[in-house]
């Protein structure tokens, strides 16, 4: 489905509870208000602990959205102009006049493409051909419509011909030896009111007799020419323009040669490329039918995605392609990163503990009216983000919002948490690449990057059983993203403290200075929140490693 015109609202990759939840309740909000083509997305899959609570509401997960990099479909000119084989090219002509193009796809009845033609072919056609040239395949139907004739008698139909024209603007005598070196059923005649030439051309068998200036043909040329099997047609134009003109009557396949042609998912980069030598590329579908085409025009348009982006305001944890559209707001409430727009944007960022909170002030402040599955999650939003309002990232705005969102939910916010986090608690359940990589994320400082993940869980006994398969999970995202420190932060929500597991560069690790209690284990008491207790350290230690 093409992205063009729409605005999604869309969290991190590997995208937490928080960021799901937000998302949804703003692309809402924002529905309310009446914005248009507004949807939550996602930039990940969903983790158990997010599927819980969308199971709990009955509420659909966001559109995935791997990327967002501009498409051949979301670039595209559609309900464009395009014409049969047999259209002549005159009408082409005259089409790209009339609607200002440069480019026609030429396609057969099925809407497959045939071929394409600009400017340049009819130009070549019409002018640059060698006037010594008297050969033309065309059909009768098309050198009627190009010269606005009347076909008096018929014996060729509508198949494709080959003749060589002749002008009967001379003597009989030197007209026959003219004709007289081509064979006369291929030959056609455009003449005005010369009686001897049009019988001297009928008595010959010439395929066809054009007559021109309107001049009407007598009784007994027509009799001679039924005879004879010619066919004879009469067009209001002169003699001179009919045989400037017949040329153009030629069908559009004819001239037709290799054509561009991409799919709607090709990215419109590798079509920008590829323009440099075409004037347009045909878009086609599966069934290689024509759904659009892209000219240059389309690829310098300005994108027509719009991003809301919430939970993050890092392009390096944005939805790849996200620095390819229009980011239109942010509502977050981490650091701000290396972020910037070419025009002024909404931008809340606030010291709360989640995401959700801020959406749910919006809904409050605004005095939009709340469906209680929109309420409850964004009260599992705040919860998750907050590990029910123990973490200290927690606010008294935090506190106060739950408050409300339970009076809107019914809803206590003590049993719904907990009933959150005993549903993924179980570490062997989960895997260690889920527990790992479904909320991994990666920070840069110094020119080097770094990743933490995290997850929640009801005692540390899993874990330890579990720890060296956490350990290659970490080693294999360390060599994939290029980290120098591959850490999870392992989180008991119960006691209120998490262990450190952590694999990375010598230089990093031997500044980690936490309480060591394993072979990359670290103890970490009354720690909970990765973003306000951990990320600040490791920062620090990158700054004194390098």
């Amino acid at each position: 489905m093409p992205l063009k015109d729409q605005t999604f609202v869309i969290g991190h990759k590997n995208p937490d509870t928080d960021s799901i939840c937000s998302a949804i309740g703003l692309a809402e909000l924002k529905r309310l208000e009446g914005h248009l083509n507004v949807c939550a997305a996602r930039a990940g899959d969903i983790n158990p602990q997010t599927s819980f609570i969308l199971d709990y509401f009955k509420a659909d997960a966001p559109r995935y959205l791997p990327n967002v990099y501009p498409k051949a479909s979301d670039v595209m000119s559609t309900g464009v102009v395009k014409v049969g084989g047999a259209t002549p090219l005159l009408k082409v002509m005259d089409l790209m006049r009339e609607e200002k193009i440069r480019f026609i796809p030429v396609v057969d009845p099925d809407g497959r493409p045939e071929g394409a033609l600009t400017l340049m072919d009819l130009a070549r056609k019409h002018m640059l051909e060698t006037d010594g040239q008297r050969e033309v395949t065309t059909t009768l139907p098309n050198i009627a419509s190009t010269l606005d004739a009347e076909i008096a008698l018929d014996f060729i139909g509508s198949e494709d011909r080959t003749f060589s024209f002749f002008v009967g603007a001379m003597g009989v005598e030197s007209f026959l030896n003219i004709l007289g070196k081509s064979d006369p059923r291929g030959s056609a005649v455009i003449v005005g009111d010369r009686a001897e030439i049009q019988r001297t051309s009928i008595e010959k068998g010439v395929g066809l007799l054009i007559i021109t200036g309107g001049f009407r043909a007598g009784a007994d040329v027509l009799d001679e020419a039924r005879a004879k099997g010619v066919s004879i047609i009469i067009t209001p134009l002169d003699t001179a323009t009919a045989a400037q003109l017949v040329r153009l009557s030629t069908p559009a396949r004819r001239v037709v040669g290799r054509y561009e042609s991409a799919s709607p998912d090709e990215l419109a980069t590798d079509l920008k490329l590829r323009l440099g030598n075409s004037t347009g590329i045909i878009v086609v579908d599966s069934d290689g039918r024509m759904i659009g085409i892209v000219t240059k025009t389309n690829i310098l348009r300005p994108p027509s995605l719009n991003l809301i982006l919430v939970d993050h305001n890092e392009l390096s944890q944005a939805v790849d392609g996200a620095e390819t559209v229009n980011i239109i707001e942010v509502i977050d409430h981490h650091r701000i990163g290396n972020f910037h727009t070419v025009h002024p944007i909404p931008f809340i960022c606030a010291p709360v503990g989640s995401t959700s909170t801020l959406v749910a002030e919006l809904f409050r402040r605004k005095g939009l009216l709340i469906r209680k599955e929109i309420a409850g999650l964004l009260l599992g939003g705040v919860l998750s983000d907050t590990v029910i309002l123990k973490s200290p990232t927690t606010t008294q705005r935090d506190r106060d919002i739950v408050g409300w969102l339970e009076d809107k939910t019914g809803l206590d916010h003590r049993a719904f948490g907990t009933a959150i986090f005993s549903s993924t608690s179980s570490l062997k359940g989960r895997g260690a690449e889920a527990a790992v990589g479904g909320d991994f994320k990666v920070f840069e400082a110094k020119g080097r990057k770094f990743g933490i993940g995290q997850f929640e869980t009801i005692g540390f006994e899993e874990f330890h059983e579990e720890r060296l398969k956490l350990k290659d999970e970490l080693l294999k995202i360390k060599d994939k993203k290029d980290l120098k420190l591959s850490a999870v932060l392992v989180t008991d929500i119960v006691m209120g403290t998490s262990l450190f597991l952590a694999v990375g560069e010598k230089e990093v690790m031997l500044k980690l200075d936490y309480p060591k209690v394993d072979d990359g284990v670290y103890e970490l008491k009354n720690v909970l929140s990765r973003k306000k207790q951990v990320v600040p350290h490791i920062l620090g230690v990158f700054n004194a490693a390098y």
